[in-house]
């Protein structure tokens, strides 16, 4: 097993950390400064036995391997099924100046990402830069799948947590989602049976004029800047009084829009609210009545 020669650079300045899987130290040398020619800084070691190859997995991190299909006391076969024990996401890259075809078939379909003949360096850094560009996006994908999971579960926690009740449904009213605030407020014990029985929110609006109900759409409130007052019927026929408010997504501009929304319950206030107007009037005419005696 050997190092390169050349001091390790810092983490700043290594572009590639490169394992080789080689028993001529000649090949070795010869990949490592093909490399390095191909603007890479380049930290490689040579490993030719599968102990070796478990000693460098197992002490550093690596960028990629590079493994000859055929050495004395170790071959591509098992340097490969070495590396899949390891569970690692980067390319395992075959050279070899014999190997056929079926057999280069078999090694890609049991996990190696390429494999290319000795000699073919035309091939060789194309197809390294382009596994690497695959790695590195198979690792983006992978943190940004992380934080969108992180970011759902924290919703997901403050959505089922809130003190308020919180919709979702579709554009034209469909529940599709509503947390236990909300269905406790329309009288059901669950979010569950409450989506099952009630499957549209049909607010009523009142007319401050005519003091007539009509029944309007989420999406009409959705396109009003604030909340408003409305009333909804409760599983047990009672009539709900709640503070609404609701705004429209479009995640995507090919995906339906969704209307996502607060439902605040009220009831209890406007009944103090109405229950003072009418101690204000009592007063009031009182007044006026001992007034005229």
């Amino acid at each position: 097993m050997e190092s390169a020669s050349q001091p390790t650079p810092s983490p700043a300045e290594t572009d590639l950390r490169v394992l080789i899987v080689e028993d001529s130290k000649i090949e070795a040398k010869f990949t490592a400064n093909l490399l390095k020619k191909n603007g890479y800084a380049v930290v490689h070691e040579r490993v030719e036995t599968e102990e070796q190859m478990s000693t460098a997995l197992d002490e550093h991190k690596w960028d990629i391997i590079i493994s000859d299909y055929q050495m004395p006391d170790f071959d591509g076969m098992r340097a490969l099924k070495v590396f899949q024990k390891y569970e690692l996401d980067i390319p395992f890259i075959l050279v070899s100046g014999k190997i056929g075809e079926e057999t280069a078939v078999d090694l890609m379909k049991m996990g190696a990402h390429d494999y290319i003949m000795k000699g073919n360096t035309a091939r060789l850094v194309p197809a390294i830069k382009s596994h690497l560009q695959d790695a590195a996006n198979r690792r983006e994908n992978l943190r940004l799948e992380k934080r969108l999971k992180e970011s759902e579960a924290q919703y997901r926690g403050f959505f089922q947590n809130a003190h308020i009740g919180i919709f979702r449904c579709s554009e034209n009213g469909a529940l599709l989602d509503a947390n236990l605030r909300m269905a406790n407020a329309f009288g059901f014990e669950n979010p569950q049976d409450f989506m099952k029985s009630i499957e549209t929110l049909k607010p009523e609006i009142h007319d401050l004029n005519t003091r007539e109900a009509r029944t309007v759409k989420l999406i009409e409130l959705a396109n009003q800047d604030d909340h408003c007052e409305a009333s909804f019927h409760r599983a047990d026929g009672s009539i709900m009084e709640a503070k609404i408010n609701v705004w429209a997504i479009q995640e995507d501009p090919e995906k339906p829009v969704y209307l996502e929304g607060i439902v605040e319950d009220i009831t209890k206030q406007k009944e103090m609210e109405r229950k003072l107007r009418e101690m204000e009037e009592l007063h009031e005419s009182l007044i006026d009545l001992t007034s005229n005696l």
